[in-house]
């Protein structure tokens, strides 16, 4: 090898490890929102650019298309001891990416293939060597920054058009997705397998004869880049709609069972409140009975506090029978929860709030408090709500240990729960503001969550 070709290759080896280090960082910025258990997604990166530079270093019949398919499985396998819950969606992100990389490489290629054309035609650099090595020098350095820049922006619109990164994929919506995803990956080894076979027969690259290759190559890479972004879009509007579909009917049913459930409750205490003015007029008349019995007297006067002082008779006062009840019992529920429950809670007087929608943002939000609070030691929820000129505003603040990770698309924290109805909780909240013009604020601070919720009433 003398000495013009070792320089050559520096500068070639250089660019390709860099561009294996890009991609590795674009692989784990790529799974990073769609991943729950992010905690160690470092190691997503470590792992394809450690399998990456061992397939560089070994002789290039067995790299090739394989190795980013290698570097995606490792990654895959990595994301699963991380999280082994659904599967589904790291197969498609293994995939997702191999191909995003494969669309970036095309890109490249093409582009690479039509300045070294360029350039060759500029009769200057064609005679002089050290004229080629610039202009080569300066064209690897664009492709590093065409790769960031090409990478970059797949990322970015993978992000924006894939909305519910924190949703399951089923084993139907895998198969779904990967169908068209198949004959993608076919067309790459297509490309390649002419290429090879053009090289092999004639010891020449096809495109050194054929210059439409490159431009055939760069239109398939933008077309591949536009369906795949087309099935996803797809995708993810088939689930805007089973997710609007599902709100709508869990929020329904919400209705249904709180108007049922207070129904029964202010017929349950119409009927405790009469026992117990039937139970005062009896002990009244005992007392009358007893007459100077001083020991039967105090037995009776004391039956007569203990009636007074029950928690029946100590009912909440918000302004709003049915708000009434959901605080009363949310109280009951956190103090046998050991949660300190304290509430400076005021239905707005004379406006067209409906109480049934208010009492779906209580039940909901101060469920999520309970659940939160219910994991601290010291724990405790404070409701309270007031006016703000035409705004009407609801405050949950409870006790919290960790962090919630919000989700950049909808602004709500990701749900930890899993089964029927779960993660609609806030959703729900945030319709029924929307409902009145409102909207609901989320915060987080050391120890704390809080939710505000606004509704105009006027």
């Amino acid at each position: 090898m003398i000495v013009s070709e070792v320089y050559w290759k520096i500068v070639s080896d250089t660019v390709s490890v860099l561009s294996i280090f890009i991609e590795g960082l674009y692989f784990c910025r790529f799974v990073k929102p769609f991943l729950t258990k992010n905690r160690h997604i470092y190691l997503i990166a470590i792992t394809h650019i450690i399998i990456m530079f061992i397939q560089f270093i070994v002789p290039f019949e067995i790299r090739g298309g394989y190795a980013d398919a290698i570097g995606a499985a490792a990654v895959f396998f990595v994301m699963y001891i991380m999280d082994k819950r659904n599967w589904e969606k790291k197969v498609f992100l293994a995939v997702a990416f191999y191909i995003l990389e494969w669309i970036s490489w095309g890109v490249l290629v093409a582009v690479w293939n039509i300045s070294c054309d360029i350039y060759m035609l500029v009769p200057a650099v064609r005679e002089s060597f050290l004229l080629q090595f610039v202009a080569h020098v300066i064209c690897l350095m664009l492709r590093i920054v065409m790769e960031i820049g090409i990478m970059g922006m797949q990322v970015k619109l993978m992000h924006r058009i894939y909305i519910y990164k924190s949703e399951n994929i089923t084993k139907n919506e895998l198969v779904l997705m990967l169908a068209p995803f198949a004959s993608f990956i076919m067309g790459r080894n297509l490309f390649r397998y002419f290429n090879d076979v053009y090289e092999m027969d004639l010891k020449r690259y096809i495109w050194e004869y054929h210059h439409g290759y490159n431009f055939i190559l760069l239109l398939y890479q933008l077309i591949t880049f536009a369906a795949m972004f087309t099935v996803i879009k797809t995708y993810q509007n088939i689930k805007a709609v089973k997710r609007k579909e599902k709100e709508e009917t869990i929020l329904a049913r919400q209705m249904e069972d709180m108007k049922n459930h207070i129904g029964e409750v202010e017929e349950l205490y119409r009927a405790i409140r009469s026992l117990k003015h039937d139970m005062k007029n009896h002990v009244m008349v005992l007392e009358k009975l007893c007459g100077k019995n001083e020991e039967a007297g105090r037995y009776v006067t004391q039956l007569m506090e203990q009636i007074d002082e029950t928690t029946l008779s100590a009912e909440i006062k918000s302004g709003n029978p049915v708000t009434d009840i959901i605080i009363r019992e949310k109280q009951k529920e956190a103090k046998e929860k050991g949660i300190d429950f304290q509430y400076e809670f005021h239905y707005p007087d004379n406006s067209k709030l409906n109480a049934f929608d208010v009492s779906v943002i209580l039940n909901n939000a101060i469920n999520n408090a309970i659940e939160a609070a219910i994991e601290c030691e010291n724990a405790y929820i404070r409701l309270s709500s007031y006016r703000k000129d035409n705004a009407y505003m609801i405050e949950i603040k409870n006790s919290f240990v960790g962090k919630r990770e919000i989700d950049e698309n909808s602004g709500l924290p990701f749900t930890t729960k899993s089964g029927e109805g779960h993660g609609f909780g806030l959703a729900n909240i945030r319709k029924m503001s929307q409902k009145y013009f409102g909207d609901i604020e989320i915060g987080q601070s050391e120890q704390e969550f809080s939710l505000v919720v606004m509704m105009m009433i006027e």
